[in-house]
C-alpha cells in the first residue's frame, strides 16, 4: 500500500494538474535561454533551492498529528513564497491533490479536517498530509516532492523545446542520487529552510501577465 501511494504521488498521471505547470522553465526560456543544455542546470538549481524548501515542508507535514500544525505550515510556506503567482499555482496543485486524496482516504479525519480548514493548501503541505494519511515516511514525502519538481520541468521541456522525450527522462534519472540525498536531509532537518529565489519570483510575476504562455507557471 505505501509503495503504491508513493508511486501515485510521483506519477504525473495522478489528476492534480501538474501537467499545466513548467516549474518556471517557460519563464526562463522567455527570458532568453533557448538551448536544451540549460535545462539540467535549471533542474539542479531548483532542487537545491525551491525543491529543498518544499520537500522540507512535505516532510514536516507528514509528521503532523493535528490540523493546527498543518495550518501553521501553510502560513510558514506562504511567508517563504513572496510571488503571488507562485502561491496561487501551489494552491491550485495542492487543492487538486487533496480532492484526489479524498477518494483515496475518505475516512482519514486529519486529512478531511485539513482539506476543509485550509484556505492556502500549498502543494508541499498537501503532499505531506496525504503521505501521512497513507503511512508514508517523512523521507518518502520529501522524495515525492523533489521528484515531482524535477519531473515537472523535464516534462515541460519536451513541449517547449525541440527535444527527444528520452533525453528529458534521462535528466530526471541523472539527479536521482541527488534527490535521495536531499530527501534524507530534508526529513532529518531540525529547522525549515528559507531559500530566496528572487529571479524565479520575478519571472513568475512577468509570466503571469504573458497572454501567449503555454503553462500556468
Amino acid at each position: 500500500m505505501t509503495g503504491v501511494l508513493e508511486l501515485l504521488l510521483a506519477d504525473a498521471r495522478t489528476p492534480s494538474g501538474g501537467y499545466a505547470h513548467s516549474g518556471g522553465l517557460e519563464g526562463l526560456l522567455a527570458d532568453g535561454a533557448s538551448a536544451a543544455s540549460a535545462v539540467p542546470a535549471f533542474i539542479r538549481a531548483r532542487l537545491q533551492t525551491v525543491g529543498r524548501v518544499e520537500a522540507s515542508f512535505a516532510a514536516a507535514a507528514a509528521r503532523c498529528g493535528a490540523v493546527g500544525e498543518l495550518l501553521a505550515l501553510d502560513l510558514e510556506l506562504a511567508a517563504r513564497t513572496p510571488a503571488e503567482p507562485l502561491r496561487r499555482a501551489s494552491r491550485q496543485l495542492g487543492r487538486g491533490l487533496l480532492r484526489t486524496a479524498a477518494a483515496w482516504f475518505p475516512d482519514d479525519g486529519l486529512l478531511c479536517a485539513y482539506t476543509a480548514g485550509s484556505t492556502l493548501s500549498p502543494r508541499p503541505v498537501a503532499v505531506g498530509a496525504v503521505a501521512r494519511a497513507g503511512a508514508l515516511s517523512p523521507e518518502a514525502a520529501a522524495r515525492a516532492s523533489l521528484y515531482d519538481d524535477a519531473a515537472t520541468v523535464a516534462a515541460a521541456a519536451v513541449k517547449l523545446l525541440p527535444l527527444d522525450a528520452a533525453v528529458a527522462s534521462g535528466w530526471v534519472l541523472s539527479v536521482g542520487e541527488e534527490i535521495d540525498a536531499l530527501a534524507a536531509a530534508c526529513a532529518s532537518a531540525r529547522e525549515l529552510p528559507s531559500t530566496a529565489t528572487p529571479l524565479l519570483d520575478a519571472r513568475a510575476i512577468t509570466h503571469a501577465t504573458n497572454e501567449r504562455r503555454l503553462f500556468v507557471s
